[in-house]
């Protein structure tokens, strides 16, 4: 059994459990696969647990700019080299954030280990830099200069989409053998006892919505104006929004609460939330239009697939939109439009009513063999033992 440290700002339990899923999982399953970890994170308050150690940040504010990581990976580099015996075989790294990626290369290099990055989301090539003008400045002069030094210390860089491999290998060329993909993807263990929706043909269809607005320009408005223009159309159709919102965003949910029947429902935990996802008549996906060549894939899509539930997609072409027309048999597209989305929602509406989207429509073995976490989690075990073999880069 090899030992590998997972740097994981976020870790569950607490804020930013949604970022923490992939690395949970990932240390959950890897000593099936050779690899014993062991866990550093933000400490929130945390109740104590075996084999994760929490740190506090020095710096914890969040205006003019979130700066708690950069505290935070300050005390890891000291507690890095203050650590005894240091005993790991290799040093895995999430982000984002990604100013503990730079603490964490410097003790790799130290102690002659490879450095594992794993970018969840784009660093300076991030397509929705939204934000503070200081925001826009630190995208502009001084990330590029950060990346490309972390990258010059890095054994492996993971990246999440076929479009971030594409770009970064474009923007780092002498880098490209260092790169690899490894998608999100989803939890079998919490679809295995889900149901499906309830057969009734005198009830509403109900859609569902997981996730938070206000992230990557995202908003609910034009979509609650045009659940309300489809209900205004007949349309018997109910949504339901999932997760933590913020103030603004509650309000405006709450004010088309009687023209959309849409109802607002807190942050649930994973489990519960493939439990809804499975048995809602329908699924929503909503993704902006980016400003660079990477397109996100919504860790949601590889949970909505997994379910077979039909999908109103409301998104630019891109690595989601491939992912959904290549493993669902039951979507309907639109764009952003408040008509198109209305017209997109009619059509779902009728197609269920017709029962189209009855029987077992589960993705095949071509999604499930891949996207499940466990399948994913022997990738990456497979990274770590080529790393460990050739050594450091």
């Amino acid at each position: 059994m090899r030992n590998v440290l997972f740097v994981a700002y976020d870790f569950p339990p607490g804020r930013g459990v949604g970022s923490g899923l992939r690395s949970a999982y990932f240390v959950r399953a890897l000593a099936e696969f050779g690899w014993q970890p062991s866990v550093v994170s933000l400490d929130g308050g945390q109740a104590e647990q075996a084999g994760v150690v929490r740190l506090p940040s020095t710096t914890p504010w969040q205006r003019p700019y979130e700066v708690t990581p950069y505290g935070w990976a300050y005390v890891l580099h000291r507690w890095l080299k203050a650590t005894p015996g240091f005993g790991w075989d290799l040093v895995y790294v999430s982000c984002p954030p990604y100013p503990q990626a730079l603490a964490a290369a410097a003790s790799a290099s130290r102690n002659g280990v490879p450095l594992v990055v794993d970018f969840r989301d784009a660093w300076s090539l991030d397509p929705y830099q939204e934000g503070s003008r200081l925001k826009r400045l630190l995208y502009r002069h001084l990330f590029p200069h950060l990346e490309r030094r972390l990258l010059g210390e890095t054994s492996l860089l993971l990246l999440n989409t076929p479009s971030a491999l594409r770009a970064y290998r474009s923007a780092y060329p002498e880098y490209v053998s260092r790169m690899a993909y490894l998608p999100n993807g989803y939890d079998e263990a919490a679809f295995s006892g889900c149901r499906g929706p309830v057969s009734d043909a005198a009830r509403s269809m109900r859609l569902l919505y997981a996730g938070r607005f206000g992230i990557g320009g995202r908003s609910p408005r034009r979509l609650l104006e045009a659940l309300a223009l489809a209900r205004a159309r007949g349309c018997d159709v109910a949504l339901d929004i999932v997760g933590q919102q913020t103030a603004d965003i509650v309000e405006m949910i709450n004010g088309f609460a009687a023209t959309a029947r849409v109802r607002f429902i807190d942050e649930v935990d994973y489990m519960r939330a493939a439990g809804m996802i499975c048995a809602a008549d329908g699924l929503v996906l909503i993704q902006a239009a980016s400003s660079g060549i990477i397109q996100a894939v919504a860790g949601k899509t590889y949970d909505y697939l997994r379910s077979g539930r039909p999908i109103l997609v409301v998104a630019p072409e891109g690595d989601n939109v491939a992912l959904i027309r290549e493993h669902s048999s039951a979507f309907e597209s639109s764009s952003d439009g408040v008509h198109d989305m209305a017209d997109a929602l009619e059509r779902l509406y009728r197609r269920w009513r017709a029962s189209e989207f009855d029987g077992d429509r589960r993705p095949g073995p071509a999604f499930t063999g891949f996207f499940e976490r466990r399948a994913l989690t022997r990738q990456l075990a497979g990274h770590f033992d080529r790393l460990v073999g050739e050594g450091p880069a």
